[in-house]
């Protein structure tokens, strides 16, 4: 089982200098991302000694939504719009979150490994 990204090439190659999202304990979102991708992939990625640098940057910009649906999560819980005036709150539900979330992560996988085969479903 292993993680596709370590945090030096997440702050050198993908942000290129820019402020990380994640700015401690990025291997753990790292490993949820390789996981995520070894779905997409079935697992043909296990026992690769040279990663793809595709690969790499799917593992970077998965982890970062980890981190950023985790955040939302534990700060709006189920609320997804607040009016103040009038005071109007909407809520939704855990399967559409989950839903929403498992939406982004394939768009995510797509851009940056729909053209190199590793997530064709045949032989």
């Amino acid at each position: 089982m292993g993680i596709y990204a370590d945090n030096s090439f997440y702050t050198d190659e993908y942000l290129q200098g820019t402020n990380p999202t994640i700015s401690a304990g990025f291997n753990y979102y790292a490993r949820s991302a390789s996981r995520i991708i070894d779905l997409y992939t079935f697992g043909r990625l296990e026992g690769v000694e040279d990663i793809p640098k595709d690969v790499k940057l799917c593992c970077c910009e998965l982890s970062e939504l980890i981190f950023e649906n985790e955040i939302q999560s534990r700060d709006t819980g189920n609320k997804t719009s607040e009016k103040i005036g009038s005071y109007s709150v909407s809520f939704s539900s855990k399967a559409d979150r989950e839903n929403a979330f498992k939406s982004k992560q394939y768009d995510v996988v797509i851009k940056w490994l729909g053209n190199t085969g590793l997530c064709y479903r045949g032989l």
